[in-house]
C-alpha cells in the first residue's frame, strides 16, 4: 500500500512536470510564465519529495527530504520573486493582459 502511495505522489509530481512544460507555450509574458513555473515546480517537488518520504528506509533521510523541502519551499518563492522584480526595474514590458500594481 505504502508503494502505491509513492507511486501515486511520483505520478502526481510527473503531471504537475508535464503541464507546466506544455503552459510555458501558452504564457504571454515573462511575468506569468515565472509566477506558473514557480508554482508548479513547488508542487511538483513536494509531491516527488513525499514519494521518497514514503519510500525512504531510516527517520535519518526522512529528516533530510523534510528538510530539503523546507529549504526549496522557502528559496524558490523568494527567487522568483527576486528575479520578477528584477525584470520589473529593468522595463521588461508587460502584455496587454497582464494586471500589474503600479508604483
Amino acid at each position: 500500500m505504502i508503494r502505491f502511495l509513492a507511486n501515486l505522489c511520483f505520478v502526481g509530481s510527473f503531471i504537475s512536470f508535464a503541464v507546466t512544460t506544455l503552459g510555458l507555450f501558452r504564457m504571454p509574458d515573462a511575468y506569468n510564465l515565472m509566477h506558473a513555473v514557480s508554482v508548479a515546480d513547488s508542487v511538483g517537488v513536494g509531491f516527488a519529495i513525499l514519494g521518497l518520504f514514503l519510500l525512504s528506509p531510516s527517520w535519518v533521510v526522512r529528516i533530510k527530504l523534510v528538510v530539503i523541502l523546507a529549504f526549496f519551499w522557502i528559496v524558490n518563492p523568494a527567487t522568483t520573486h527576486l528575479v520578477l522584480k528584477a525584470g520589473l526595474v529593468r522595463g521588461e514590458p508587460l502584455t496587454a493582459e497582464t494586471k500589474a500594481m503600479k508604483g
